[in-house]
């Protein structure tokens, strides 16, 4: 019962914090180390809980994929830049995953480092109520190449991926609707390939695998209540955008990191 309980709970904060601007790595490292779920520490768990998320934002812009779809079939110039945009993004994160995979992960294993980072989203969030206000653009690949940046950046665990990527458009001056989609839907690629190259070098790796423990009714647990609060998340965060209040988001990431940080150096 303490192992379902414990999945639930991780399964609430990927699912909240995946799509809000406040880090949902930083917030699984940190969950983890204060309470203490140490059975919960394996890969098996984090690809369930982020294939969760990618389900629900795929539910939510079912819509828009449809007709984006149906755009690149009918050969219309929007779908077009659309599309290409969302692969363009998937470079610099592709590029630095690669390249610097090793030290991404020694850096998940520190909470001290994820409280520095969170302080810097909210300085980040925080920023765009002073800058980014005349919204009228569209996603085109440069911009897409651009917040793709912001995506790889964001793969340093309490760097908020959203809320990097949203506040790159917004400085950009892309429409507040369309910061939004695409910035949901550009992860759905990265979420995929990197869900794939993990499970491939668990499958690889010798020793205990790497979903050891994770049975079926804890799957579907975690699942279910990622994929729920995932979905919410998502339009919550919406109704957020069009109502310019993303930016407040810094204020609570300022006040965990900082208290993080006085946490750990202190103790």
């Amino acid at each position: 019962m303490e192992t379902y309980l414990q999945m639930v709970i991780l399964a609430v904060v990927q699912g909240l914090t995946e799509f809000l601007p406040v880090s949902s790595s930083g917030h699984l490292v940190l969950a983890k180390h204060f309470l203490g779920f140490n059975a919960m520490s394996g890969l098996g768990v984090e690809l369930l809980l982020h294939g969760a998320t990618l389900v629900a934002v795929l539910l939510f812009y079912r819509g828009l994929i449809a007709e984006v779809v149906g755009g690149l079939f009918r050969k219309e110039k929007r779908a077009w830049t659309f599309a290409v945009a969302v692969l363009v993004s998937m470079i610099p994160a592709a590029v630095l995953g690669l390249v610097y995979e090793e030290q991404l992960e020694a850096a998940a294993e520190s909470p001290l480092f994820v409280c520095g980072s969170l302080i810097f989203t909210g300085l980040l969030l925080l920023a765009t109520r002073l800058w980014g206000r005349n919204l009228e653009k569209e996603v085109t690949p440069l911009r897409g190449l651009a917040m793709g940046c912001a995506q790889a950046f964001a793969m340093l665990p309490g760097i908020s991926r959203s809320g990097s990527t949203i506040a790159m458009a917004r400085f950009l001056g892309v429409k507040s609707s369309d910061a939004a989609a695409f910035s949901f839907l550009m992860v759905v690629p990265v979420i995929l390939a990197g869900n794939i190259l993990h499970v491939l070098k668990a499958l690889d790796a010798p020793g205990e695998s790497a979903f050891a423990g994770l049975t079926p009714g804890l799957a579907v647990a975690g699942f279910v209540v990622a994929t729920v609060v995932g979905y919410a998340s998502v339009a919550w965060m919406v109704r957020l955008l069009n109502r310019h209040a993303f930016w407040r988001f810094g204020f609570y990431c300022l006040a965990l990191g900082v208290s993080g940080v006085i946490w750990f150096c202190c103790r």
